[in-house]
């Protein structure tokens, strides 16, 4: 009788810990679903009730701070994430988002901690090598980020944004051939990819290959006419080459569209084109 009274106290208490639990699950459930579909403050409303019902639950501060992420409000959303920090929750999912938030609040030391510690858990995931390497490109750290880089690549070399951070990255490095490799990769996967024309040109260019790179600045230019630094470039590079006429005609349609390098050009080296 002491025991079945026991059991049936012990139920009591365990059934309104459990409905809690389902409920707040339910609400994560569909907030998460909203976030996809857009709908941050129907989210941000449902997670805002799920921690006054179980606050000691960490993963509820968690999908509350992406509700407040998706309404542009980082500095909550901090807040949400160190309480479930504090909650002792961890994931990779958290601490890559955890992360991005410090970084978006320009908290370099935060946002790479928190990448550090998402490797941890998982020493091969793409986006944290990538976001940890655009914190060494704040710190100007270019070659860490190029190792990051290389990481990020490692485990998903199809991701262009990251392969073009590198081939900028081993541009300014004068690792020009580097910087070429990536450009023709991403080239291979999006024929019409100005950017990396434009990259390969000045990696061409630095090369000394100045007819390479006025071909690649005219594809640059042909999938985004409004390039002013590509069209400066190419001035420049048919400039070395002779064409002193065809330089002076970038320059000028590269100055049209506010660019202040080709205005400098024009003054020193087109006034008799100017003239004619």
């Amino acid at each position: 009788m002491k025991k079945s009274f026991l059991v049936h106290t012990l139920l009591l208490i365990l059934l309104p810990i459990c409905l809690i639990q389902a409920q707040t699950d339910a609400y994560r459930t569909e907030s998460l679903g909203l976030l996809e579909k857009g709908e941050a403050a129907k989210a941000l409303e449902k997670m805002t009730e799920a921690v006054k019902i179980a606050p000691e639950i960490a993963e509820n501060w968690f999908v509350l701070g992406k509700a407040h992420n998706a309404m542009k409000n980082g500095k909550a959303a901090l807040v949400d994430f160190q309480k479930a920090d504090s909650l002792k929750f961890a994931s990779t999912d958290f601490y890559l988002i955890y992360g991005i938030t410090f970084f978006d609040v320009g908290n370099n030391k935060e946002a790479f901690n928190c990448f550090e510690k998402g490797l941890k858990i998982d020493s091969k995931n793409f986006e944290l090598y990538f976001n940890r390497a655009l914190v060494w490109i704040e710190l100007q750290r270019p070659i860490d980020a190029i190792e990051d880089l290389s990481k990020t690549l490692e485990y998903k070399p199809e991701f262009l944004e990251a392969r073009m951070f590198r081939a900028t990255l081993n541009f300014d490095n004068e690792e020009f051939d580097q910087c070429i490799k990536d450009c023709d990769y991403m080239i291979g996967q999006d024929p019409k990819n100005s950017e990396a024309y434009y990259y390969r040109a000045m990696a061409h260019g630095g090369n000394g290959k100045d007819k390479l790179a006025i071909q690649d600045f005219d594809k640059a230019i042909e999938f985004n006419p409004k390039n002013d630094d590509a069209l400066c470039r190419r001035g420049a590079a048919k400039f070395l080459s002779g064409n002193k006429k065809g330089a002076c005609m970038d320059w000028n349609k590269s100055k049209a569209l506010g660019n202040e390098d080709a205005e400098q050009y024009i003054l020193a080296n087109c006034v008799e084109a100017v003239e004619e």
